[in-house]
Order: C-alpha cells, then sequence, then structure tokens
C-alpha cells in the first residue's frame, strides 16, 4: 500500500498514480526551489556588497573634492589676510603682489570658506573635522590683524600657528585617503612662516597692527 492509499482510499487508479508520480518528484521540485532561492540570496548579497562598495567610492571621491574646495577656499582667504597687512604696514612687504584689497575682499573670501566648510563638517571624517577647524581659527588671528584689530598673538607667531595647523589638516587627510607621507621635516611648512624664522631682529618678526617695521620679502616667499 503506498502512501497515496492512505490518504486517498477512494481515489481512482489513474488518480493514485499521478499523486504517486507528483511525490516522487517532489524532492525534485524541493531541490530546484531551494537552488533558487540559495541563487538569488547570493545575487542579492553580491549586489547589494557591490552597491555599498560604489557608494563608499563616491562618497571617497566627494569627500576629496569637499577637502580639496576648502583647502582651496581657507588658502584665498589666507592670501588675502596677508596682503592686506601688508597693505597696512603689517608683516612683510607685497608690492610685487597685484591688486590690493580692502575689507570686503576678506569679507567675501570668509563667506566662501564658510559655505566650503560645510561640505567638510557632511563628508569629512572626524579628525579632519577637528584639524580643518583648527586651522581656519589660526586664520580668524589673521583676519583680525589684517583688518587692524587687536589679537591674542603677534603677526609672526599667528603666521606660525597658521602654517602648523595647515600641516596638520594635510597628514590628516592623507593618512584617511591611504596616502604615504614622506616624513621629510617641514614638508607642509607655509613659505612665509619658514621666511619670517630667518629674519635676524625679533623686533622685525614681532610685528602689531600698526606697527611701523617692515620686511622685505621676495617672490619665492610666496607660497
Amino acid at each position: 500500500m503506498t502512501i497515496c492509499d492512505l490518504w486517498h482510499p477512494e481515489c481512482p487508479p489513474g488518480r493514485l498514480c499521478e499523486l504517486q508520480n507528483f511525490f516522487a518528484q517532489l524532492p525534485a521540485l524541493i531541490g530546484v526551489l531551494l537552488g533558487a532561492i540559495g541563487t538569488y540570496s547570493v545575487t542579492a548579497l553580491t549586489e547589494r556588497k557591490r552597491w555599498k562598495r560604489q557608494i563608499a567610492t563616491r562618497w571617497d571621491e566627494r569627500r576629496v573634492i569637499a577637502y580639496m574646495e576648502y583647502a582651496h577656499a581657507i588658502k584665498k582667504t589666507i592670501s588675502i589676510c596677508v596682503k592686506l597687512a601688508s597693505q597696512r604696514g603689517v608683516g612683510v612687504e607685497l608690492n610685487f603682489l597685484a591688486p590690493e584689497y580692502s575689507d570686503a575682499d576678506l569679507a567675501a573670501a570668509e563667506e566662501d570658506r564658510t559655505v566650503s566648510w560645510e561640505a567638510v563638517l557632511l563628508f569629512g571624517s572626524d579628525e579632519a573635522i577637528m584639524a580643518g577647524r583648527k586651522w581656519h581659527e589660526s586664520v580668524f588671528l589673521l583676519e583680525s590683524i589684517a583688518i587692524g584689530k587687536a589679537a591674542d598673538l603677534p603677526w609672526d607667531l599667528a603666521i606660525k600657528a597658521t602654517s602648523r595647523a595647515r600641516g596638520e589638516f594635510y597628514r590628516v587627510v592623507k593618512r584617511e585617503i591611504g596616502m604615504k607621507e614622506t616624513g621629510v621635516p617641514g614638508t607642509y611648512d607655509w613659505q612665509l612662516n619658514t621666511f619670517l624664522g630667518r629674519l635676524p631682529a625679533p623686533e622685525a618678526t614681532e610685528i602689531l597692527p600698526g606697527h611701523e617695521a617692515r620686511s622685505k620679502l621676495d617672490h619665492s616667499g610666496n607660497a
């Protein structure tokens, strides 16, 4: 007696044969079904991993662009600060740089910097954000001196602080994107800071807003 006979004792013989064939093929059908589910699961998992990699790559690219745009924006702000300070008799003489800037130019550059900073906050790592914040906080000192306001540090020390902060930002970003550092001392030093370190007289380097002392800088000092 078959399973069909036990479940359906009144089934006609033809029907019993169909049921017997169905149950005979059932393990194969289950195998096919499980195989299809397994194939779908593996394919879906692979596609999900590939999608995640693509998203991660896209965000990595956007993060690098955010860092670059921020560095360009803050560099423009710094350049205007140095030129403005020079026009006010602070720091080094930069008559070879054109054009002359106004406080309004500095305000516009600072606005651009704040806009680019938002992208760093959105896409950047915590370490890069902290390093970037220290960089522009040091630039705030340059801005204050450049527009004739008092600052916590004299001009030459503000330059040194900005140079250190810039170097730390670049080191953090390079580590984050997997670039190797050369380890060469002074790689990220701001060349204006290097020039100030070669000045002989302390009074010439400790320059506050309104100071009449002025040093002469050649083209190699522009960084």
